[in-house]
C-alpha cells in the first residue's frame, strides 16, 4: 500500500471511528446516562427511555443519507466528507457538556436528542462516502482488502471506547457517575479537527474525478438510484441487518446486559469486550483477504450461517459468569461477524455506479440501519423486559442472519465488476 493510499484509508475512516466511539460510549454509560436524563421511580423503564434515545437518532439517519448522498454524488466526496467530520465530532464533544436532569429539568433529555440526531444525520452520510471513496481508490484486486478497513475502523474505535470507560471506570471510581463519564466525549473535538485537516487534504477519488470529466454526473442521484438501482438499494438493507444487529446488540448492548441482568463487574465486562473485538479486528482482515481472492458470496453466506447457530450459543456462554466463557461467548459469535464484515465495504460499492454510489448506498444502510441497527439494544431490553429470558436478544440475532443469509442468496458475486458501471465484468487484476 503506497503512502497516499495510506492517507487516504485514514482520512476516510476517522469519521466513523468518531462515530462508533460515540455510540460504544453511549451504551457503555447508558445505567449513568437513564439515571442522571431520564430519572424514573424504575430504572428499567429509564434504560429503556436511554436506549430509545439511542434508537431515535437513527430515524434522522435517511435525511442525512438524502442531503450528503446528493452532495456526495453530485459535488463530490471529499466536500462532503469534511461537512459530516465536523458535524459529528461536535455533536458527540458537547455530550460532555450537557446538565443533567436534576440541574435544568426536561431540557436536559432534549439536548440529549439534539446531539444524538446531529449525531444520526452525520451518520447519515459517513459509512458511505467513507467506503466510496476508499473503494473508488482501491486496485480492484484489493477492494475487500481495501474497504476492510472500514470495519476494522469501527471496532477499533468500539475498542477504545472499552478502554476509555474502563480507564473512566477505575481511575474516577465512584465520581464516575458524577463527572467522570463525560471525559470520553471530549476526545472527539481533537480527533475531529484531525479528521478535518486530513479531508481538507485530500484529491477527489480516483473514480468520481473520471466521471466528472466525462460528463456522467447525476443531475438528481436520488431519483435516478431509487429508478434504477431498487434492486441493489434491497440488497444493502437486507445484507447489512445481520453484522449491523450483531454489532448493536453484542458489542454496545452487551456491557450493559452483563452488568444489570447477569450482576457481571463493569471492568469484567469492558476488558472481555475489548480483548474479544481486538481478535475479531484480527479475523477481519485475515477475511478479507480471503475475499480478494475467492468472491464475496462465500464469506456473506458462511457469516450469516455462523451467526444464526451461534447467537444461542453466545448467551448460554454469557449466563456462565466466568472470563473464560464470556470471551467465548463473544468469540463464538463473532467470527460469523468478522466474515460479514470483511467483504460488506466492496460488495456494498461494487453493486451502484459511480455517479450514484454515494445516493444508493445511504438509502439502502441507512434503511438497514433502522430497522435492524439502531433499535438493536431497545429491542433487546424490550424482549427481556417482557418474556423474563435473557436468550431472547440471541433469537433476535439469528432471525436477523436469517434475513442476510436469504439476501447472501440472492446477491450476484461483485468481484470483477468494475466501479463505474456497478455491473460490467472486467478482469481481476488492472
Amino acid at each position: 500500500m503506497t503512502p497516499q493510499a495510506r492517507k487516504g484509508i485514514v482520512a476516510a475512516c476517522i469519521g466513523n471511528f468518531i462515530e462508533w466511539y460515540e455510540f460504544m460510549l453511549y451504551g457503555y454509560f447508558a445505567t449513568v446516562i437513564a439515571a442522571q436524563f431520564f430519572p424514573t421511580e424504575d430504572p428499567a423503564a429509564s434504560l429503556l427511555l436511554t436506549f430509545a434515545v439511542f434508537g431515535i437518532s437513527f430515524v434522522v439517519r435517511p435525511f442525512g443519507g438524502i442531503v450528503f448522498g446528493y452532495v456526495g454524488d453530485r459535488y463530490g466526496r471529499k466536500v462532503t466528507l469534511s461537512t459530516i467530520i465536523m458535524l459529528i465530532s461536535g455533536a458527540t464533544a458537547a455530550m460532555a457538556f450537557i446538565p443533567t436532569y436534576g440541574q435544568i429539568g426536561v431540557l436536559a433529555p432534549i439536548l440529549i436528542l439534539l446531539c444524538r440526531c446531529l449525531q444520526g444525520l452525520s451518520a447519515g452520510g459517513e459509512w458511505m462516502g467513507s467506503a466510496s471513496y476508499i473503494i473508488e481508490n482501491s486496485p480492484s484486486n484489493r477492494r475487500a482488502s481495501y474497504g476492510a478497513w472500514q470495519p476494522i475502523t469501527i471496532m477499533g474505535a468500539m475498542a477504545t471506547a472499552s478502554l476509555a470507560a474502563l480507564t473512566v471506570t477505575n481511575v474516577a471510581g465512584s465520581a464516575t457517575d458524577h463527572w467522570g463519564w463525560r471525559i470520553p466525549f471530549l476526545f472527539a473535538l481533537p480527533l475531529g479537527l484531525v479528521g478535518l485537516y486530513l479531508r481538507l487534504r485530500l484529491d477527489e477519488s480516483r473514480e468520481f474525478a473520471e466521471t466528472v470529466q466525462e460528463g456522467g454526473v447525476e443531475k438528481s442521484p436520488l431519483r435516478a438510484t431509487l429508478r434504477n438501482d431498487w434492486r441493489s438499494i434491497l440488497l444493502v438493507t437486507t445484507l447489512v441487518c445481520s453484522p449491523t444487529m450483531g454489532t448493536y446488540v453484542v458489542f454496545s448492548y452487551t456491557p450493559t446486559f452483563l452488568t444489570t441482568r447477569l450482576d457481571i463487574s463493569a471492568g469484567t465486562a469492558q476488558v472481555t469486550g475489548l480483548v474479544s473485538t481486538l481478535l475479531v479486528m484480527a479475523m477481519t482482515f485475515r477475511f478479507a483477504r480471503i475475499a480478494d481472492r475467492i468472491g464475496r458470496r462465500p464469506l456473506l453466506l458462511t457469516g450469516a450461517v455462523w451467526v444464526f447457530v451461534s447467537a444461542p450459543v453466545t448467551f448460554w456462554l454469557f449466563q456462565q459468569g466466568s472470563v473464560a466463557a464470556l470471551m467465548a461467548g463473544y468469540l463464538a459469535v463473532g467470527i460469523g461477524l468478522a466474515l460479514m464484515f470483511a467483504p460488506q465495504a466492496a460488495v456494498f460499492t461494487e453493486l451502484f455506479p459511480t455517479s450514484r454510489r454515494y445516493a444508493g448506498l445511504a438509502v439502502g444502510y441507512n434503511l438497514g440501519a433502522i430497522l435492524f441497527g439502531g433499535a438493536g439494544p431497545f429491542v433487546a431490553t424490550a424482549l427481556i423486559t417482557a418474556t423474563g429470558s435473557n436468550y431472547a436478544p440471541a433469537l433476535y440475532m439469528s432471525a436477523g442472519a436469517l434475513i442476510s443469509l436469504i439476501a447472501a442468496f440472492v446477491v450476484p458475486e461483485t468481484l470483477t465488476f468494475t466501479l463505474r458501471s456497478g455491473t460490467r465484468k472486467a478482469p481481476v487484476h488492472e
